[in-house]
């Protein structure tokens, strides 16, 4: 039960990452035309920046699910099947650990500066915490992909090529 949850809340998280990688060509399509009609904008530059952000930090569970993060399996694969699911096992550990730490951090992050209204300084000038949010969603969608792997004890193959 818990699985399939968890299962879900990294689908949707990857749902997104994937979303916004493909609304990303909106506003960079937009500027590319108003800057040829000599009419810049002023927000697309930190748009797709943060967009792009925020995708990257949504598609870690994605990354981890598929096995596209970086691992170091020579000594490991040398040392057998056994030995390298106990690694795969404490690494998902670390992973969780890691995602949980960063994610609670870094909501307090967010929070601080949300309070103190910090925003970007640019000519846009947004609200920090907006585009700040993907740090504490990131690490939460990898704390959820590494415990759904660590419950089920199931661990993907590392991607070749």
């Amino acid at each position: 039960m818990i699985s399939r949850f968890l299962d879900i809340a990294a689908r949707a998280f990857t749902a997104a990452s994937a979303t916004i990688v493909a609304i990303l060509a909106l506003p960079v399509a937009y500027d590319a035309i108003s800057r040829s009609l000599r009419h810049p904008s002023i927000w697309v530059f930190d748009v797709s920046l943060y967009l792009m952000i925020a995708a990257a930090f949504l598609g870690n569970a994605y990354a981890l699910r598929s096995g596209a993060h970086f691992r170091m399996m020579m000594a490991v694969d040398m040392a057998g099947p056994r030995v390298r699911h106990w690694a795969d096992r404490a690494t998902f550990l670390v992973t969780f650990l890691f995602a949980a730490a960063m994610t609670w951090l870094s909501a307090g992050y967010v929070a601080e500066n949300y309070q103190l209204g910090f925003t970007s300084g640019t000519l846009f000038d947004a609200p920090l915490w907006i585009p700040q949010l993907a740090m504490p969603l990131g690490g939460l969608s990898l704390a959820i992909e590494a415990l759904r792997r660590l419950i089920l004890d199931d661990y993907p193959d590392v991607l070749e090529g």
